[in-house]
This record gives structure tokens, sequence and C-alpha cells, in this order.
């Protein structure tokens, strides 16, 4: 029987109080032991603005089963931290800038010590007691929005402990995380719950009868908008609300404007480019999110809010259009010879871009058989190298390029088609996907090209 980690209550006295002014601060201390352990890495990463930000990190190697990190200042209130010591020796928690916190790994025992362990200790201790709540017998959504709502149930018991025993903001981020994590997993239900999925009317009902009454209640602010888990909630329960209102589910343009219209503020900032930098990276359309971002910065009052969406709006800007020169590169074919997009010249070229998930070739083989090869050629170019079914045309691998050749084509996911004219100009960026007609639309549009 797996040993279940048990949580020591320690407190040390004497451990000196903090300012609750970020800018008083000088370095946060993360540092513990790990038993038996020696040599191995560990590593930090922290987010001070987590949904906007990407994370910093740090790595070192145990010496003598210990371990030790200085993060710099932050002008924040609350830092996010995972620190990952390998294997089941990890740790995700909230640290005040300045706090300490030590991380004493046994065998079947976690210790945490330091002015910063209340806040970590209620945030680990509150995501146990979810845990040990039982999955439902059923796997459908009734069931698992029951099973969440005990969760929340055992969670709020737990930081209710705590409640008189941490400074109210730093109650009110960790609440907002643990339980905004488990809420935005509810609401998911109504997408998820099973594969058959639910009729809208079952929906509506589930939501209103089901899911709404136990939402947690935790005030929207610029407080609760230091977690990233109550982000995660907040863009869920928007298209929720969306989809009761409209009775459809939303595009990226409709939940912006949904957002935006019902909050306001930072959180309205954050909420915003969290939602947008989300949606780039799931390869949402582009030109409907430039248009979405140029609006953003036009409103934004957060100034990392305003440098994270500036950067990808300016990415967007410079990224490839209908008429523009398909930008060149060179990446080796499958016997390591160099292939440049220049050899095509006077053809209509099909970029598909790949990885080991990709489920395009039974559609693209059967679109190929339509076209002459002296006229069209598809060019598959593997994304990670990782082995490959026997594409139709021409197969690239994945070189010390490929990340600039990403980051000119603007791919952020896969797969990913771009037509190229018999010009060497872009045709189309985003094609339709050929598994949704058998290929009938992206064939349309490689005809269209060729009469060019």
């Amino acid at each position: 029987m797996q040993c279940h980690l048990k949580l020591s209550l320690l407190f040390s006295v004497g451990f000196l109080m903090i300012a609750q002014e970020a800018s008083a601060q000088a370095f946060t201390t993360i540092s513990g032991r790990v038993k038996g352990g020696k040599g191995q890495p560990v590593s930090v990463s922290w987010w001070s603005d987590p949904g906007v930000l990407p994370a910093k990190s740090q790595d070192t190697l145990l010496q003598k089963d210990s371990f030790c990190f200085r993060l710099p200042a932050e002008p924040v209130a609350v830092l996010f931290f995972y620190l990952d010591a390998g294997g089941p020796r990890n740790f995700y928690g909230t640290l005040r800038p300045g706090d300490s916190l030590s991380l004493n790994f046994t065998d079947d025992t976690l210790i945490l010590a330091g002015n910063g362990a209340p806040a970590c200790r209620a945030q680990y201790l509150s995501r146990r007691a979810q845990e040990r709540v039982s999955q439902p017998a059923r796997d459908d959504a009734p069931s698992r929005v029951a099973w969440y709502r005990q969760q929340m149930t055992a969670a709020e018991a737990v930081l209710r402990y705590y409640h008189d025993s941490l400074p109210a903001a730093e109650y009110a981020v960790v609440r907002a995380n643990v339980l905004g994590e488990t809420a935005a997993r509810m609401i998911a239900c109504l997408w998820h719950a099973s594969p058959e999925g639910i009729a809208v009317a079952e929906q509506a009902s589930l939501y209103r009868q089901a899911i709404m009454p136990a939402l947690p209640a935790i005030v929207p602010s610029d407080t609760t908008a230091l977690a990233i888990r109550y982000l995660n909630y907040l863009l869920q329960k928007a298209e929720a609300d969306y989809f009761m209102q409209q009775h459809s589910q939303c595009t990226d343009r409709e939940i912006y404007d949904w957002i935006k219209s019902h909050y306001t503020g930072i959180l309205r900032d954050k909420l915003l480019a969290h939602q947008l930098l989300q949606s780039l990276a799931a390869g949402g359309q582009q030109e409907v999110l430039a248009n979405c971002a140029q609006d953003y910065l036009s409103i934004v009052q957060h100034a990392a809010c305003k440098q994270a969406i500036a950067a990808k709006y300016g990415k967007i800007k410079k990224g490839i259009s209908k008429g523009m020169p398909a930008p060149a590169f060179s990446l080796p074919d499958s016997a390591g010879h160099p292939v440049n997009l220049n050899y095509f010249a006077g053809k209509v070229v099909l970029l598909h871009f790949y990885d080991a998930d990709d489920q395009l070739l039974s559609s693209l083989s059967e679109i190929n058989t339509c076209f002459n090869k002296e006229e069209v050629v598809f060019v598959h170019i593997n994304c990670n190298s990782n082995a490959s079914p026997k594409y139709p045309g021409v197969q690239l691998r994945a070189d010390g390029q490929i990340a600039a050749v990403l980051e000119q084509y603007n791919i952020s996911r896969y797969p990913a088609l771009i037509v190229v004219g018999k010009n060497g100009s872009i045709y189309a960026t985003r094609p339709p996907d050929p598994t949704v007609d058998h290929g009938a639309a992206l064939a349309d549009i490689i005809y269209a090209a060729l009469l060019q």
C-alpha cells in the first residue's frame, strides 16, 4: 500500500514578521532537504504575473541532500512557485516576496517551515482533502458535478481553519486559486462530461440547477486576479454564461467582448490578456485575434498585461498573410539533403507542419491524387523528429532552424496547413481542416491557386 504523505504542522518560534509591501522585501528564499538524494537536479519556477507573463526558473544540484534558491525581489503581492526535486518530490505553493520556506522531503512525510509555510500548508492540505473524496461510480455529467461540489466543500473546511492565521489578501489569493481550479473543472462538465455529450436543454438544466448554486463565493477583485486558476475559472464561467444566454458556443471575438463588458479594472485587464494569450496558443484565427489585441492595447492599463499582448501583437503583424512572399527556408529531407522552398518555384505548394499526433495522412493522400505532380507538390515538415508515416510528396525533418521557420510562419499548433502560390506568395494561411469534408474545401483552394 502506497504511503500517504503526512504533513507535519511545524511552526518555528521567532520567525520575523515581514512587511506587507512587496517593495520592502529583498529575496524570497526556498530551501530544503531530500532524503537519499545527492547530485540530482532540482529546479524551481515562479510566476509574478501567472497567466500573463511566462515563468522564471532556477536550477541547481543537490549538495549533501540539500538545496537552496534565492529568488530576486518581484514587485507583486504574491508569487506562485513550483519546486521539482525529482520523482514524487515536488511542491506547488504561494509566497509573498521576501518570505522564506523550507521543505524537508523524507520517506513519507513533508515538513514545511518558515514564515511562508502557513499559506503553502493551507493550499497543500486543502488539495489533499479534495483528493480523499472518492470518485463517482458513474462517469456522467451530474455525477462529476456532484463530485466536484464535494471536493470544494472539503477544501473549504480546511481553508476556514487558516482564515484568521493568514493576512486577508494572501488568504483571498490562496482560496481563489484552490476553489477556482475545482470550479473550472465542474463547469467543464458542460462540454466534456461524456463521449456522447448531452443535449442543450440538459446542459442548461445542469448549469442552472447543479453548477451555479455550487460555484464558490469569491469576490472578483484585483487581489483574486493574482490567482491563475481563478482566471481560468472565470474564462470557463464566461463561456458557460454566454452559452446559456445565446444557446451557442462562443468564438474568440465573442468571449473577448463578453469579458470586456462584464469586468473592469485590473481583473478585466488580466482576464482579457489571459484569454487572448490562450487563444493565440491554441491557434485561433489570427486576423480576429489581431483585431482583439489592437482593441485591447487601446484600453489596457496594467503594465505587464500591456507588455505581454503588445509583444504578441507585434508577432501577429509580422506574421504571414495572403499575398506576401512565403518566408524562405532550407530543411533536410529524409536522406539529410537540404531542400529549399525555392526549389518548387512555378508550382503550388501545400506546406504541412505536423507532429507525432497528426491525423491527416488519409485525407492528404486522397487530395494528392487529384493533382498533377508537375503542378502541385505537398511538403510535409516533421516538427519534432518523431517517426512518422509516409506522406505523399516531400518529407522534411526538424533541425536547428525549425524554431525560426515556425516563428516566420506563425505556427503555434499542429497540424498547420499553408498554401503557397506558383509565384512564391502566400495564397492561404489557414485552409479548412481536410478531415471534415474529405478534403473538398482544401482541394478547391489548391485548384484556385493553380488558376492564378
